[in-house]
């Protein structure tokens, strides 16, 4: 068999506080990917300096996020060598807490006894419940249980993780104490599931693996989606081009690899589904024009994602959009109903 040559995608961040996902500098993190050529990156480079008149060496997002130059962002979303060569996955980041904490749960719980919560969409319909329903029942309170869940996973020792565990479940007894609470049920699943939390916490403490694998900053799950995104689109095995991160080290590159591979894995539902990622090159976003690209539109999907949030919407939210991922961890309050939640997961893979 002939060997297939794997299609190179160049990806860059925006908005990254790593493991500090809510009381970091932004809610949201954005990650996008780009599969044009070196001289087709250039040439938009080039362009993109001209029109703003930029004389800094490397042209970053907050130039052409400037309002004088909305014209010039507009340009470049709808250019015709981005269509169908860019990608923009957005993370919205309580909402990525709120999922970790309920895969590492009650998901884990559904697998352990045999269920697919993924292909049935109750894991995606419990996550969105508890985004949406948890601040209505909860008030402050919720505020408070989540930060003291980020406490836990960002432990830096054992006896760390132990104490933060116990007011972990100190602080969810008392709001499953609220009988009437809308959220109470939900919320029950992740409480029965909380004993898996212990082989979690082994992982982010890095016990019996060779470094910490710090599943809770968003750029490990962006990298794993635009990997399926492009390998999937092409049919073709992924090399990334990716600007440096510190998180993206070998051995996480290698996890990531594996995990990729093997989805069936997490769900049963994904066999046949896998992605082959061949490398990642870290390079110097100076160095690597594609790579800048995708620096100016993850800076704009940081941005137009903040408006998202916040309200009034980004007047380059029109723009963005079509090129943003359907697999973007997104609080979506359609997918509390279960059978909008199984076709949503469907239409992922």
């Amino acid at each position: 068999m002939i060997p297939v040559t794997p299609l190179v995608v160049a990806c860059d961040e925006s908005g990254n506080d790593g493991e500090n996902l809510l009381s970091g500098e932004s809610m949201v993190f954005a990650h996008a990917s780009v599969t044009l050529a070196p001289d087709e990156a250039a040439e938009l480079m080039a362009e993109v300096r001209a029109r703003t008149q930029s004389q800094t060496t490397e042209l970053k997002s907050k130039t052409i996020l400037q309002p004088r130059h909305q014209a010039t962002a507009k340009w470049l979303l709808s250019h015709p060598s981005l269509v169908d060569h860019s990608s923009v996955h957005l993370t919205h980041k309580k909402y990525f807490l709120v999922a970790k904490m309920f895969d590492s749960t009650a998901e884990e719980l559904a697998h352990e006894l045999g269920y697919d919560i993924y292909e049935t969409g109750s894991a995606l319909a419990g996550v969105n419940r508890l985004f949406f329903r948890g601040p209505l029942s909860y008030g402050a309170a919720w505020d408070r249980f989540l930060l003291t869940f980020q406490e836990f996973m960002r432990s830096k020792d054992a006896l760390e993780a132990e104490q933060s565990l116990s007011r972990l479940i100190e602080s969810m007894l008392e709001l499953l104490s609220d009988k009437d609470a809308i959220a109470r049920d939900v919320l029950g699943t992740v409480f029965a599931g909380l004993s898996h939390l212990g082989s979690l916490s082994k992982l982010q403490l890095g016990q019996g693996t060779e470094e910490r694998l710090r599943t809770m900053d968003p750029l490990i799950s962006a990298v794993g989606a635009a990997v399926h995104f492009w390998g999937s689109r092409s049919g073709r095995p992924v090399e990334l081009v990716h600007d440096a991160a510190k998180e993206l080290t070998p051995v996480k590159i290698e996890w990531a690899k594996r995990s990729l591979a093997r989805p069936e894995d997490i769900a049963p539902s994904r066999q046949g589904m896998g992605s082959e990622l061949t490398d990642v090159r870290l390079v110097d976003s100076k160095d690597d024009s594609r790579v800048q690209v995708a620096d100016l539109l993850a800076g704009i999907g940081r941005v137009v994602g903040e408006s998202l949030v916040n309200e009034p919407q980004h007047p380059l939210s029109p723009s963005l959009l079509p090129i943003v991922s359907g697999a973007s961890l997104w609080p979506i309050s359609e997918n509390m109903k279960i059978e909008n939640a199984r076709e949503a997961m469907r239409s992922q893979f």
